[in-house]
Parts: C-alpha cells; structure tokens; sequence
C-alpha cells in the first residue's frame, strides 16, 4: 500500500463541513471527506507547528522533554524506519521551519524538495527596498514581512504561490512514481493557510470584495479589539478563508492526479492539520501574544482552546468509497503505527538500519546504526478504528505546550476525557517557577494576567465554546482528571524534573 500524508498547517476544523456549518468554501475536500474516515474527536498532542511534526515522525509526545527544536538526533523516525524497509520516501515542504537553520527533519527520506520563500525563509535579498502595507501595530512582526515581501516579489499568477508550488511538485513526482514499481511514502506539508496571507484576489472575492483598507496579510496576536476594527477584523478573517479556499483546490488537483495515474486503487490518503486558530473566540486572535519590546519578542502562551487544539483528520484507504464516521479519541502520535501497519511493517517487531549524518560542509558523513523499538511507541495504530472492530482508542488525549520551562506562562495543557470534559491545566509551582526563557515578561506584557493560569473546566457537551469554567462546583472531578494527567506523565516517560510542579491541581 502507498501512502501519502498531507499536512496543512492552521487549517481550522470548522473549515469542513463534515465537521461543523461552515463559511469556508472548501468543494473538494468536503467530498473527500464523503469518500473517507473522518475522525470527529482528534486533538493535537505538542503545541504548535515543529513540535506537532516531531511527534507525528518520533511517535512520542515531545512536549515532555523537548521544545520547538531540531529533529533530536537519536529519533527513530517513521520516514527512515518506510526507508530500511526498501519503501521509497519523499519529503515535499514548504514549510521553512522543517528545513531551515539546521533543524532536519528531512532525515530519513530517500528523497525531499523544499519550495522556498515561505514566512521566515530567508531565500531572497533583492529587492532591496519593499513597501510594507500595514501598520507596525497591526503586524506581528516587520522584518517577516519584509522577508515575505522579497520573497514573493517576483509572482505574476495564482500557480507562483506556495501551496499551488508545493502541489505541483508532488504531481510531478506522483508521476514518476507511478512509472515505477513498488510502494511509496510521500509526506507532503503546506505551510498555508497559516499566515501570510497571501491569496489570490478572487478568493478573496468570495468572502470580501471591495475591501479598500489596509492589507493584514501577517496579523498581530492579541486582544483584537485593541488591534483592529471591526472592519479590518473581518477583512483579515476573510483572508484566512480565501487561503483555506486555495488550499482546498490544489489538494484538488493532487486528487485528481491520484485519480489520472491510477494510484487510487492502493494508496491511502491522510490529510490532517497541526492545529487551529482563534478568530475572535475568547476575545483573541492568533494562537498565543507576542509582545515585542526594544526589538525582543516575547512568548505568552493561551489556554489550548478547542479552536485551537482540535484538528481535522481524515483517511481515505485505498478503494474506499463512502464515509465513515469515528469518535474515538486520538492524536497525531498516532500516525507512525498507523502508517507502519499500512505498510505491513508492525509485526516485524523491530526494523534496523544506519542513518547518515553530515558532519562536515566538505561531504563528509558519519554512519549510525539505529532500531526502532516498537514498546518506545507511545502512538496507537488508528486501522482497529478504520476497520471497524472497535470504537474506543484513548481515556484521555493531552494538548500541550512544552513543559521545560517549569513555568506556567510558557506550560499550559488541555486535557480531554473520553466522556467530554476538558481540563485546562498550567501547572502548580509556587516558589518552584522558573521563568526561563520568560524572564522579565509580567513587565513587558502586563496585559498577561488577564490570560487565565488558574485551573479551568469545562463540560464540552454543553459549552463546547468554553465560556463557562465550573470547575468550582466540580472540583472533586477536576482532581480525578488531574490525576489521570499525571499517571499520564508518568507513563509517557516525563523526566522528574518537568513532573515537578504538575503534580497538584492548585
């Protein structure tokens, strides 16, 4: 069986409409969704976009002991595990943050493709001069911009744009593949439609025609009363939308490809998100605050909402025609066995093999042997689900930024229980905090006491827009699901220094 994985990074669940009523034009997802399982109930594991991958590629939950960082050296991977095993793997990304300053999460893959330019991407110098359209306040940050703005200063139509770029590389290479025998993992990851945004203006049509004030293509984090009209509000997020539109076409075209070359028949197709984004819920916009202060950008992390932690998986295996509807709980660690047993590989037991390192920027490379251990996977394979012999699959799923700084400004957690509660949880730690990488923040955002670091809890079913914490006329339940977060930590292998400081409520 092949498998293609398709990553798209901030793609709101309420974009489909398999999962909620939605404004967002999105044709050819909505059908694929009609062709294949659709997972109601996935959350993301480590929070936000290189944390998400290095869970997805390591089967581990990485926020236990890691941060956003580069692929650690010592991960086996799912992409050099497929490699050994004579399955050939190709990487196409156009999302910088895997690839750039070292950080290597292309190891493993047979072969990978970079499209470049996207966000921080420094690709291109010249111009040297660009016109930034929108004011200082209203961008999270100028020199992104101006990176962007150089980036993309040579595109003329819709096809230069990174998603339509990226998509029709892998055409390109489906193309080659199907010309040869034998199975394929192909990981594919756009960058869209996180911001930039950058659509288009007949997507944006859809949504805000006539719009005459400023472009907010890179839009501040924040309270977006203080930032923004109303006006300017809407605008930006019709902005989001028009992306999720362009998006949603090329993975079209991707499909499409599938269907010409006759690949249908034995390729699973996953497509998934690393998370959500806030538009207004709770006040907010974006997916944390950035404060920024003599040229210093700073970290406040927000309470892992549902907007936030919930993302869209759906996978279609090959020959599946209908859909398929599940409410089990899972996460994105999850896919490394699930993909493993796509590929006939679980019962193995173990898969060996060497990993090549650059050492040195004159070709030379130092070999490293390395075994997958199938009991170091805290994933669970999803086909039990997919076949249908089962509908359960986790108590509880955790969403969760890193817990290293053992701080609650940087540490929060979202813990949801099978039968519908969320916990949000930052930790306890009294005289034991450490602001760490923090230092110094309640005096450059004292706007951050009015996001919450008190425990909060929220009966889903009933207030699935988490507007009404009961945590107070629930608090022997609040304890009993902490509880189980922390016999979580534990089995997951949390180093005692990161458990310290989370194991009381309050």
């Amino acid at each position: 069986m092949n498998v293609i994985l398709l990553m798209s990074d901030t793609y709101r669940r309420d974009n489909l409409s398999c999962y909620a009523s939605s404004a967002v034009k999105t044709p050819r997802l909505d059908a694929f969704a009609e062709q294949a399982s659709v997972f109601k109930r996935a959350y993301t594991g480590s929070f936000p976009t290189v944390p998400n991958r290095l869970d997805i590629m390591g089967g581990r939950f990485s926020h236990v002991d890691r941060e956003w960082c580069p692929l650690p050296p010592q991960t086996v991977t799912l992409q050099q595990v497929l490699t050994a095993s004579g399955i050939v793997t190709q990487m196409i990304v156009d999302n910088p943050h895997l690839i750039e300053d070292g950080f290597n999460y292309c190891r493993g893959f047979a072969g990978w493709e970079w499209i470049r330019g996207q966000e921080t991407d420094a690709w291109k110098s010249l111009p040297r001069e660009v016109k930034i359209p929108t004011s200082p306040k209203k961008m999270r940050t100028h020199f992104v911009m101006q990176r962007h703005l150089r980036n993309t200063s040579w595109w003329e139509g819709e096809e230069d744009r990174f998603a339509p770029r990226t998509i029709q590389a892998a055409c390109e290479w489906l193309e080659e593949a199907a010309r040869n025998p034998g199975s394929f993992y192909l990981y594919l990851d756009l960058f869209d439609p996180h911001e930039p945004w950058d659509a288009p203006q007949h997507y944006l049509d859809m949504y805000d025609p006539g719009y005459q004030g400023e472009p907010l293509l890179y839009s501040s984090y924040g309270f977006w009363k203080e930032i923004f009209s109303e006006r300017e509000f809407q605008h930006m997020r019709a902005q989001y939308m028009a992306e999720s539109t362009m998006v949603d076409h090329w993975i079209g075209v991707l499909l499409d490809k599938l269907e010409e070359l006759g690949l249908n028949e034995d390729t699973a197709v996953i497509f998934t998100s690393d998370h959500g984004y806030l538009f207004g819920e709770h006040d907010l916009t974006g997916k944390s605050l950035l404060p920024e202060l003599n040229g210093q950008y700073y970290y406040e992390a927000i309470p892992l909402y549902r907007d936030i932690r919930s993302i869209p998986l759906m996978i279609r295996l090959p020959g599946q025609t209908a859909r398929q509807d599940i409410d089990a709980l899972v996460q994105p660690v999850d896919l490394l066995p699930t993909i493993l047993e796509m590929a006939g590989l679980v019962t193995t037991g173990t898969v060996k093999g060497q990993t090549q390192t650059q050492a040195l920027q004159c070709g030379v490379f130092y070999t490293k042997a390395w075994q997958l251990k199938l009991e170091d996977i805290q994933g669970r394979s999803l086909m039990p689900l997919l076949r249908g012999e089962t509908n359960r699959h986790r108590d509880i799923t955790v969403s969760s930024e890193t817990l290293i700084h053992h701080s609650p400004i940087p540490a929060k957690s979202a813990i949801v229980t099978e039968d519908g509660w969320c916990l949000h949880y930052c930790g306890s730690y009294g005289k034991d905090a450490t602001p760490g990488a923090m230092a110094g923040w309640e005096l450059i955002n004292p706007k951050a006491a009015r996001i919450p670091t008190d425990p909060m809890l929220f009966r889903l079913s009933d207030d699935p827009g988490e507007t009404r914490n009961v945590i107070d006329a629930n608090e022997p339940l609040a304890r009993e699901i902490h509880q189980r977060y922390v016999r979580w930590l534990e089995e997951v292998g949390t180093p005692a220094e990161h458990l310290k400081g989370r194991r009381g409520l309050r």
